[in-house]
Parts: structure tokens; C-alpha cells; sequence
């Protein structure tokens, strides 16, 4: 039984909601002068575009036999792992995915993914057979030049990947502090929990560092507007953003 993990977005109903948005809440003068500047900003627009693009070709990919024989694990991250693969390449490598190289694949999935994005093992295991089957599907409709030989390293490499995105030495700040929240069991997507962790973060932090005391509380060294990655619930970006903004994930915590 095919896994279509295309299907969240092509529901008629929102596909109804993509034709017909719904009018938003007014916005104070400040806000609605941020929101044209975001629309405005070209680099934000390509890469907009080159999310579309990537999901589009992975879209035609899942109707193949080459992903069907993917296991359900590995189908269920693959809009996840493509998704963020063409995100991190464009936005931390600038390469387009008609670009995409061995060299960049290589520094984005040992390097730039483990440091990022705050997901459980199962997407990192899923990264080198669900981008191996990606690449190949590319290659053969003529849209990647090296598609086998990235294949192939990426396959090479699988263990490495799992292995660098485990280890908390490499990991990015923001990346340290959401999986310690979520191994004290903290809901994500829940604010006050978010914010009173982060209080408690804070005041660890403090209480481990060197610094005097000069009668004053120092700014938080965690913000309680850290950027939002997914620990292992998937999250559209069509959807509606966790963090309870009200706005699409992709125009809130997903633009980040």
C-alpha cells in the first residue's frame, strides 16, 4: 500500500484554501509594514520558489516504483528530509538544487543537518536512501547532471550522518537547547512550558558560569522566541505554525 506523503497538502480543502485565503486578523500599521517587506525581499521569493520546485519534483518522485520500494519508515520522512535537504543547501550553501553536487550534499548531510535540525534518529536515518532514490529519479528525468554519483556518496556515508547528528558536540545552540527540552519531556508547541524551560535554562546556565554578580539579572542567554525544528512531528508547511502565531508554518517558524 503506497504511503502518499503528498496527500496533507492536495486535500481539496486546502488546495480550496491555497485558491481562496481566508482574510486574516488586522494587523497593527508596524505588522502589515514587516509582512510587505518580507514579500518584497527577492532572496526570501527563490527560495520560496525553490521549496515549491523540490516538492513539486518529490510529488511526481512518490508516484514511482523507485519510492514505493523505500520502507514506510523512510516514506514517512521523505517530504521532511527533501524539503530541508533543498532548504539548508540553498539557504547555508547557496546551491540551487539544478546545481546540487557531491561536495555540498557531502557538507550539508554530514555538517550543516546534524548542527540544524532537531529530529529524532528516524530522520537521519532516513536521509541517504530517501535522497539516494531522490537523486536517481532526477537524474533520470533530466534534472540533476550527477545524480548516481550522489547517490552513491550519500549511501557511502549514511552511518557517518547518523553518527555526526547524534553527537552533541555538533550540534548549533538552538539545536541543544530544544533536544534538552525535549528529553525533560517538554511540549514544543506549548509556550508557557517552552518559556518556564526556558527560565529554568537560564538560571542552570548561570548558576554553571563564572560569571560575577554585579546585583542585576543578565539578559537571557536562551531567547523564548527560539527558532522552531521539528523533534520528530511533522509539521506542513502549509500548516498552520505550532508556535500559535495563527500564520502558516511556512511564513512563520518555518521561514527561519
Amino acid at each position: 500500500m503506497q504511503i502518499n506523503w503528498f496527500r496533507r497538502k492536495q486535500t481539496p480543502g486546502e488546495a480550496e484554501q491555497d485558491r481562496h485565503e481566508e482574510p486574516e486578523e488586522e494587523l497593527e500599521e508596524d505588522e502589515f509594514e514587516e509582512e510587505e517587506e518580507e514579500d518584497d525581499y527577492e532572496p526570501e521569493t527563490e527560495r520560496e520558489e525553490i521549496l515549491e520546485r523540490a516538492y513539486a519534483w518529490g510529488a511526481e518522485w512518490s508516484q514511482t516504483p523507485a519510492f514505493e520500494a523505500l520502507s514506510t519508515e523512510e516514506k514517512d520522512e521523505a517530504e521532511y528530509v527533501t524539503q530541508s535537504f533543498a532548504e539548508y543547501m540553498y539557504t547555508y550553501h547557496d546551491v540551487t538544487p539544478e546545481e546540487w553536487n557531491v561536495q555540498d550534499m557531502e557538507a550539508c548531510c554530514l555538517e550543516t543537518l546534524p548542527r540544524k535540525i532537531s529530529a529524532d534518529e528516524n530522520y537521519f536515518r532516513a536521509i541517504a536512501p530517501v535522497l539516494a532514490s531522490f537523486f536517481r529519479f532526477l537524474g533520470e528525468t533530466g534534472r540533476l547532471c550527477n545524480a548516481s554519483k550522489m547517490a552513491d556518496r550519500i549511501r557511502n556515508i549514511a552511518h557517518q550522518v547518523v553518527r555526526e547528528s547524534q553527537d552533541p558536540r555538533n550540534w548549533g545552540f538552538a539545536k541543544a537547547f530544544v533536544m534538552k527540552a525535549q528529553a525533560a519531556g517538554v511540549d514544543l508547541t506549548n509556550e508557557a512550558e517552552m518559556n518556564a524551560f526556558t527560565a529554568r535554562y537560564n538560571e542552570q546556565i548561570m548558576a554553571e558560569s563564572d560569571l560575577p554578580d554585579f546585583g542585576f539579572s543578565p539578559p537571557a542567554i536562551v531567547s523564548e522566541s527560539l527558532p522552531y525544528e521539528r523533534p520528530g512531528l511533522k509539521v506542513g508547511r502549509n500548516d498552520p505554525c505550532p508556535c500559535g502565531s495563527g500564520k502558516k508554518y511556512k511564513k512563520c517558524c518555518g521561514n527561519t
